[in-house]
């Protein structure tokens, strides 16, 4: 299943008891917390997930990170997938349409469908498309070259 598909509804343990407290309603957050998220999921889990959030116990993809950033997961979460409240708590996932800026592509997809496209089909790193976003915040359409430096994953 690729990384982004099913991410609609909790999924058993995945979904924090405290979400509602720790997040009020209107304190939703943009691409450059989006990026800090990522980097520090990243951190958690250091290989990189291709075609699922989660694979094994050390692996993520982006959206995948983010999760782990937002929230202290098991070890274990393979096959599991991230609440609604990722995609709330970062209401530009949904909310935000972006170009792709990888090389020759033309893809126009919301920003999560972005990142999924630049982590499972561009195989971008996760510092990369943290980079990304970090770059694009406050550019129009998100036309923006991609990091220079080829980071480690």
């Amino acid at each position: 299943m690729p990384c982004g598909e099913g991410a609609v509804g909790a999924v058993g343990p995945m979904r924090p008891a405290l979400c509602e407290a720790t997040m009020p309603e209107h304190d939703h957050h943009g691409e450059r917390e989006l990026a800090s998220f990522i980097r520090a999921g990243a951190e958690r889990r250091p290989d990189q997930a291709f075609g699922d959030y989660f694979k094994g116990q050390r692996a993520s993809c982006a959206l995948g990170a983010a999760y782990e950033g937002m929230y202290r997961l098991p070890r274990q979460v393979e096959g599991m997938h991230p609440t609604k409240d990722l995609e709330w708590f970062f209401d530009c996932l949904e909310g935000t349409v972006r170009r792709c800026p990888g090389e020759g592509c033309s893809k126009k997809l919301v920003l999560s469908a972005i990142i999924v496209h630049l982590n499972d089909d561009h195989r971008w790193s996760r510092e990369q498309i943290a980079q990304w976003l970090e770059a694009v915040n406050g550019v129009a359409n998100g036309a923006a070259r991609p990091p220079t430096a080829s980071p480690n994953p």
